[in-house]
């Protein structure tokens, strides 16, 4: 719709009167007819009785105008806005669940060390999202992938359970033993494979869908499991045990479409930390 049609309108209804909005929009009378004839062909509706003192004001009109007013007060804005010190670019990050919290905390410090004063958008991870912090199995297929930290999963056995004073591992002591499993996990999945073809089986005592659960389930006792060392850190009610297993591990980074680069504040964050290896 053109604004212009939109300021004949307000002008209008203010003025009450043809002429004197034709004045006050610095425009022909005839102009302001026409754009008002255009305005209600577009929207189907009857706004104005001309009559010769003016014109009346009809009830879809009264129901426009103040819709009217403000898209007229933020397109008036929107110079104003660039043009302030206090202008705060926009980015919506969706983060995945399970990240470790003191990696999310570091990451938005040193995104603002890097970008300054930016107004985070968060949400869970998802395709609207200029870019996503999540593990890099996740991304979408689409998508370009900036690796963060590496960290590896760790054998995590109930403070209380038999098993924690021992000071190594076998994966023949895991037979039997309950076991809190993550079914979407790919280190869990491994782990299964691995017992498997030992001829060794799991005692599933849980079944999570996320690692936040598999940890509360662990702190309480629960079972054995295997989570992300730096997820688990400084928590409590378990002890992290060496292994003689495989050890399988997670990349974090940050996943974007080509596009997300066309926001300059992004194309300088990817930018940094893909020059600054060792910035987390």
């Amino acid at each position: 719709m053109d604004e212009r049609l939109l300021r004949f309108f307000v002008a209008v209804y203010e003025e009450k009167n043809l002429t004197r909005a034709a004045e006050k929009c610095f425009v022909s009378q005839p102009n302001i007819s026409n754009g008002l004839k255009q305005l209600e062909v577009v929207i189907g509706k009857e706004l104005f009785i001309r009559n010769k003192r003016g014109v009346e004001i009809k009830e879809d009109a009264h129901y426009l105008y103040p819709i009217a007013k403000r898209i007229l007060g933020e397109l008036n804005a929107i110079p104003e806005m660039f043009k302030d010190e206090n202008f705060k670019p926009k980015i919506i990050i969706g983060i995945a669940d399970s990240l470790p919290q003191y990696f999310k905390n570091d990451f938005f410090k040193k995104a603002t060390q890097v970008l300054g004063a930016v107004e985070w958008d968060v949400r869970p991870i998802g395709h609207e999202c200029d870019i996503n912090l999540l593990i890099r199995e996740w991304k979408f297929e689409e998508h370009l992938f900036l690796p963060l930290i590496k960290e590896d999963y760790v054998l995590c056995i109930p403070e209380n359970h038999p098993l924690a004073q021992k000071n190594l591992i076998e994966i023949k002591d895991l037979s039997g033993e309950p076991f809190i499993h993550c079914p979407p996990c790919e280190a869990h999945q491994q782990s299964l494979s691995i017992l498997n073809n030992s001829g060794l089986k799991w005692n599933s005592v849980a079944n999570c869908q996320s690692k936040n659960e598999v940890l509360t389930l662990l702190m309480s006792g629960l079972g054995i499991t295997f989570l992300p060392e730096l997820f688990v850190k400084d928590w409590e009610g378990f002890k992290v045990k060496k292994h003689d297993g495989p050890t399988n591990f997670r990349e974090i980074g940050l996943s974007y479409a080509p596009k997300s680069l066309e926001n300059s504040k992004i194309s300088e964050l990817i930018d940094c930390f893909s020059k600054d290896k060792n910035i987390f």
